[in-house]
């Protein structure tokens, strides 16, 4: 093996000692997103738009409904029928029109719990082991800081924030699923303040050559959740029956 010079060696070394570390990176977007006190404040939330099959001409609405680690997302396209997910706190499911219900378990369910969180930047510590700062990328002809993120169950997950604005502007992850392992690559944009802090409207996902965007018109901080939002269907609960011992 041909050995590289030591003066290249040494400038690498050097170049990356200077890059700011993840941690502080993820501090500032932390800050400029509102801050930690004002993320605390959110203990709910109900997100509602609409989402778009691009290429396909299918849109229809979406709703997402987040209180604590709990979550219930539902999609509705013409064609395809009803898409529910969800978090109860204990048990992560799916209930798809075409493929019917199961439960996520192992580094899919782990997914689902991060995806969960309110509030991932004030408390990442939480379900990630380190954030380490790889060096600079462009997205969407910005420069950005491109910083792995290192889950505690589930493969590593890579975010890219802007360097003007400290927002998280894309995310890249490995994505456990009924079909297999999927590269999963999503945008963040069109950033709006609802009660001091910074909420992405719109997030354009691509995996298996498919992209699907989603635009939030309504987003509502500590509304009050309709009850049992959270409670498994029956399909689901039935499924969770089955399992135990």
């Amino acid at each position: 093996m041909r050995l590289l010079p030591a003066l290249f060696l040494t400038a690498f070394s050097l170049t990356a000692a200077n890059l700011p570390s993840g941690e502080s990176i993820l501090a500032r977007s932390l800050a400029k997103s509102g801050g930690a006190q004002a993320f605390a404040r959110v203990k709910s939330a109900i997100m509602t738009g609409t989402v778009e099959m691009v290429g396909h001409n299918l849109s229809g609405p979406v709703a997402v409904y987040q209180q604590g680690e709990k979550t219930y997302t539902s999609i509705e396209l013409p064609g395809i029928g009803k898409v529910e997910e969800g978090f109860d706190g204990e048990t992560a499911w799916e209930v798809n029109a075409l493929t019917g219900a199961r439960i996520k378990e192992g580094e899919e369910k782990s997914a689902t719990v991060r995806a969960s969180k309110l509030g991932l930047l004030n408390s990442w510590r939480d379900d990630y082991k380190e954030a380490t700062t790889l060096g600079e990328e462009d997205v969407e002809g910005k420069p950005a800081w491109k910083v792995q993120m290192l889950p505690k169950e589930g493969k590593p997950e890579i975010f890219y924030f802007d360097k003007t604005t400290s927002l998280l502007v894309r995310m890249t992850q490995t994505i456990a699923s009924a079909l297999g392992e999927i590269p999963v690559d999503a945008l963040l944009g069109d950033y709006r303040t609802v009660g001091g802090v910074l909420v992405p409207f719109s997030m354009t996902q691509k995996a298996m050559s498919q992209v699907m965007t989603m635009h939030f018109d309504k987003v509502e901080w500590n509304p009050a959740i309709p009850a049992g939002r959270f409670d498994l269907p029956e399909a689901v609960r039935i499924l969770a029956a089955r399992a135990k011992p």
